[in-house]
């Protein structure tokens, strides 16, 4: 399951491409990674932080 964060500045792009791939996903309140939601764009996937500069970086990690 991929998690993100509300408050993060990727999450609408993120949730467009997790939708595209029929990824499940839930879109939390906060995931309580403030300092990396605040610089990075991220998930968190089974528990495991991925992060990146930019939204497109992100979506080849996934």
């Amino acid at each position: 399951m991929v998690e993100l964060c509300k408050h993060n500045k990727g999450t609408e792009k993120v949730v467009e491409y997790l939708e595209s791939k029929n990824i499940e996903y839930f879109v939390a309140n906060c995931l309580d990674e403030c300092e990396i939601c605040h610089s990075k764009v991220f998930i968190k996937k089974d528990g495991e932080v991925i992060s990146a500069d930019t939204v497109e970086e992100l979506l080849n990690k996934i």
